[in-house]
């Protein structure tokens, strides 16, 4: 047993303690196939919080390079903080993006086209093991 666990082993361990001590004993397969949800919602909930903020940083510096703008920082480094400040610099992306388009600049579609690359990367990490549970 861990004395600090973090967030993610806590979310871990109770998917680990629904697979261990509640499934076994579930008859009924609508059932087992919520519980089966239920366990890879728990997994993929793991992964985002433990790597959220870091990706949420990282794209924020990748994006301000590229927009060549200083982003500043969060309020604090409280979730609802980074996500307001982490949107906020999502609008130069989206900005980005229109504007490149609409100049035809391949070079600079590219740079922008990249980022969207990485955000689905970090997005794939999480929901990347999706598994039909029940459905086959």
């Amino acid at each position: 047993m861990l004395s600090k666990p973090t967030s993610d082993q806590m979310i871990i361990g109770i998917a680990r303690d629904l697979r261990e001590q509640v499934l076994p004993h579930l008859t009924d397969q609508p059932a087992v196939v919520v519980m089966g949800m239920i366990d890879q919602i728990l997994r993929n909930l793991s992964v985002r919080v433990a790597n959220e903020i870091e990706w949420m940083h990282e794209e924020v510096a990748a994006i301000a390079a590229v927009a060549g703008r200083d982003p500043g920082s969060p309020q604090s480094l409280q979730l609802q903080h980074v996500v307001e400040w982490y949107g906020s610099v999502s609008r130069w992306l989206s900005a980005g993006i229109e504007a490149a388009y609409a100049t035809g600049d391949q070079a600079e579609i590219n740079k922008w086209r990249a980022l969207i690359e990485a955000r689905s990367a970090h997005e794939q990490a999480i929901m990347g093991s999706l598994d039909l549970v029940g459905r086959g």
